[in-house]
């Protein structure tokens, strides 16, 4: 302690000369216009970086939040959407012959956790489960395209079966033309898919733009699947070899909207009674 009392008496002269600078340069700030300005104004752009680089700081940490709120805007945003479209019935719950109507679709945001696209069978792993109404064959989307259908949920979470899934079998139509076909992938590039079951005196062209059909009964009608990015004729065959260009990249995917479908345990279970010869 008396080492500490002694190193500062030591530099008592210095003290006192910073102190008397300092009151020098206070008594010249208050006493000459010019220089409080000058101070004023210096002060001022300091403290403007310094506020700017704390709100930088804040708002980098701050970006899983404004994401989840971007996403969550979204997701209400496509609702909203779907409730203009009056005309289309499929889009809408009518409960009585009068003006009221109900959408049919349902939107909730969700963060991709987990992703693959090496496989054959490629899953992703949703942030949402049972706990948010996520349940199994409810369709999922990103804001390019489509993204899969959920397989498996828990409270918190739930698993998605990819569309690049050697499972996966997502009908769907050349908007151009309305003719009807077959999403699947083959497992070789993870943003081309093939079109298949569409008939050669079809007209197509690169380029053409690809959604889901009407006859999903996981997806609504008309959401972006991709565009065609070649078409082959093989000889003897009655269909054409299409690819697909996917409109979704599951390598930048974060987050996804999942749809519920408030009349399809009906249709499921109606159609569930078929029988096919």
């Amino acid at each position: 302690m008396r080492a500490i009392l002694r190193f500062l008496f030591g530099l008592r002269l210095i003290f006192l000369f910073i102190a008397l600078q300092s009151i020098a340069v206070v008594l010249i700030i208050r006493q000459n216009a010019f220089h409080r300005a000058s101070y004023f104004n210096s002060s001022n752009a300091v403290a403007g970086k310094l506020y700017n680089n704390v709100a930088n700081a804040r708002y980098f940490f701050s970006l899983n939040t404004i994401n989840d709120s971007l996403a969550t805007e979204n997701s209400r945003l496509r609702a909203q959407l779907s409730t203009k479209y009056v005309g289309q019935t499929s889009n809408w719950l009518v409960r009585d012959s009068s003006v009221l109507r109900v959408p049919r679709y349902t939107y909730t945001s969700a963060k991709v956790v987990n992703s693959t696209i090496g496989y054959r069978s490629n899953y992703l792993t949703l942030d949402k489960g049972s706990d948010a109404g996520i349940a199994p064959r409810m369709a999922v989307v990103s804001a390019n395209g489509i993204v899969g259908i959920v397989k498996d949920v828990s409270a918190n979470f739930s698993t998605v079966i990819s569309v690049l899934n050697k499972n996966a079998r997502i009908s769907a139509k050349l908007k151009k033309s309305g003719t009807t076909g077959t999403i699947v992938w083959e497992g070789v590039n993870y943003r081309v898919a093939s079109l298949i079951e569409i008939p050669i005196h079809v007209d197509v062209a690169v380029g053409d733009t690809v959604s889901t059909s009407q006859y999903s009964n996981i997806f609504p009608e008309n959401i972006y699947i991709g565009k065609v990015k070649s078409i082959q004729k093989t000889e003897g065959s009655s269909t054409y070899q299409i690819k697909i260009k996917l409109g979704t990249d599951y390598q930048r995917l974060n987050f996804v909207d999942v749809i519920g479908d408030k009349i399809q345990a009906e249709r499921d279970s109606l159609e569930g009674g078929l029988l096919y010869d």
